[in-house]
């Protein structure tokens, strides 16, 4: 007997979660590292939640390294950290750094690259290993690396909570097609109108997005000393996760992976002439249709109906009773599997990595950490550091922008343009300062920015002769915004989850009362 495929994969897909979900903290306990404030944070944080995810953090990051430094037993090992933390960078698994090489979802690059209308070399890189990845395994990022995979599952489980709330759960099966229009329509818009919306409503982004916002979000308010929980990091990518969720619950179970998902279907598009495919044994097969009625993407694997929408995730394989079925390469896709194991061992260096929280020094040396950006675009090393870190509403706000050559050691010489964004519910975004240069002082770029209101705040850097289009952006929290979606939806809530549960102890007595009735 086979071993079962599904564990294997659930612990795939567990690591990218818990990655997604580390590599944020990791990134700020980074920057606490730099500017040397590690000690004083987990002294002043305590066993507060910011305090025991930093200790978690330090822990996670020293594990294996004798605690010494120059010589000096006991001394927290710095520079082995630095180098470990410099090895988990970006927002798995949607745009990440590991080990030095780059990896970009390919919907990422395909998005930018019809926005700009360029291709930028530094996407392209990322790209190349998750492309041959998907030209010789298929669609296995859906199956076996998109966190969606598995959490859609474990929340379909409420199905059977809705049937005894007396609410019995409906089964529409939406056209398959429907994922293939939406990628085609996002295209469009973002060739013409030069607007990406596909990051809006895309699982990874969003849930990558929420990751980031909320180690912002926890380790600002401690910063500030306060230590509740945050729940200025919800946004309207978290209203549009719930609402799946709830359609996947409750109307359409798997339909945003097999119809409404545009990375899937991007996936799928490249997977046509795929060479890992799963094969069927005819001789062995009984025609129990159990492999097709287990297909979470309603493909017919029994009379050999997968196609490019199988994503590998194995169930028909499992579910299969004489292993009539299994995953097999051609002789072909073999000998190119072997030449892409050679290429990884040759990282590719690339960044697509946006919106990722920053620390670094204030501009007063030393004190506490300030938001800071720092990373590499094309050949240029781009550093940008606002402080104060948590400004106030009508505050002046400074941000210092350098660019550098690492190669030359030299300044960057062309224009360098910052623009700010206040954001709304459901991705909505005003623009509270319009794209201009800064003062120029010595290849220091520096600007200043005034947000009018307690609310959450987006800042874009545009490097506009850099291979087209290129920018940074980075999140700005002013105060601690509330959120009216948040008081709405808990009173809401609360209520509709009361009349759900009045309306079923009503059915379930009344139909008791029958059951006595006619005995």
């Amino acid at each position: 007997m086979k071993s079962p495929i599904w564990p294997r994969r659930r612990l795939v897909q567990s690591v990218v979660l818990a990655s997604m979900i580390l590599f944020p903290f990791i990134s700020r306990y980074g920057h606490y590292m730099w500017a040397r404030q590690t000690e004083k944070m987990l002294e002043l944080w305590g066993t507060s939640t910011a305090g025991l995810i930093l200790r978690g953090t330090d822990a996670l990051m020293r594990a294996g390294l004798p605690m010494e430094e120059s010589g000096v037993k006991g001394r927290r090992p710095r520079k082995a950290v630095l180098v470990r933390v410099s090895d988990y960078v970006g927002s798995v698994p949607w745009s990440s750094r590991l080990f030095g090489c780059s990896l970009t979802d390919l919907l990422a690059a395909a998005e930018s690259t019809l926005a700009t209308r360029s291709l930028l070399s530094v996407l392209a890189a990322g790209a190349i290993l998750p492309l041959l990845a998907t030209l010789l395994l298929g669609r296995v990022y859906c199956g076996w690396i998109c966190p969606v995979g598995l959490l859609m599952p474990l929340i379909r489980r409420l199905r059977s909570l809705l049937a005894f709330l007396e609410l019995p759960p409906l089964d529409v099966r939406l056209w398959k097609g429907n994922k293939y229009a939406l990628l085609g329509a996002a295209a469009v818009i973002a060739l013409i109108g030069g607007l990406p919306l596909l990051h809006y409503i895309y699982p990874p982004a969003i849930l990558s997005r929420e990751a980031h916002s909320f180690a912002t979000v926890l380790f600002d308010r401690a910063e500030a000393g306060r230590f509740g929980f945050p729940w200025g990091f919800f946004s309207g990518g978290m209203i549009f996760l719930g609402l799946v969720a709830l359609v996947e619950v409750a109307v359409a179970p798997g339909f945003r992976c097999s119809a409404m998902c545009p990375g899937g279907a991007l996936y799928s598009a490249l997977s046509r002439w795929k060479l890992l495919r799963v094969k069927r044994v005819r001789s062995a097969c009984i025609d129990c249709v159990l492999c097709d009625k287990a297909c979470p993407m309603q493909l017919q694997p029994m009379t050999d109906k997968t196609g490019a929408e199988c994503d590998a995730c194995g169930v028909c394989v499992d579910a299969c009773p004489t292993k009539a079925l299994s995953f097999r390469f051609s002789r072909t896709g073999a000998a190119l599997m072997a030449l892409l194991c050679l290429g990884l061992a040759a990282p590719a260096r690339a960044h697509h990595i946006i919106g990722i929280p920053h620390y670094a020094y204030d501009k007063s040396y030393p004190q506490a950490p300030v938001l800071r950006l720092r990373d590499k675009i094309g050949p240029y090393q781009v550093t940008l550091t606002a402080y104060p870190g948590s400004p106030k509403p009508g505050e002046k706000s400074e941000i210092h922008v350098y660019v550098t050559d690492p190669a030359l050691n030299a300044p960057y010489e062309k224009p360098v343009l910052l623009e700010a964004y206040r954001l709304k519910v459901f991705g909505f975004q005003e623009k509270i300062a319009d794209a201009g240069e800064g003062l120029v002082d010595m290849g220091l770029h520096k600007f200043q920015v005034f947000y009018p209101a307690v609310a959450n705040y987006e800042v874009v850097l545009v490097l506009p002769e850099l291979d087209g289009r290129s920018t940074l952006r980075f999140p700005i929290v002013v105060g601690e915004p509330s959120s009216p979606w948040r008081d709405l939806a808990l009173f809401g809530g609360s209520f509709l989850a009361l009349l759900v549960v009045v309306r079923a102890v009503k059915i379930k007595r009344a139909r008791a009362a029958l059951k006595e009735k006619a005995a």
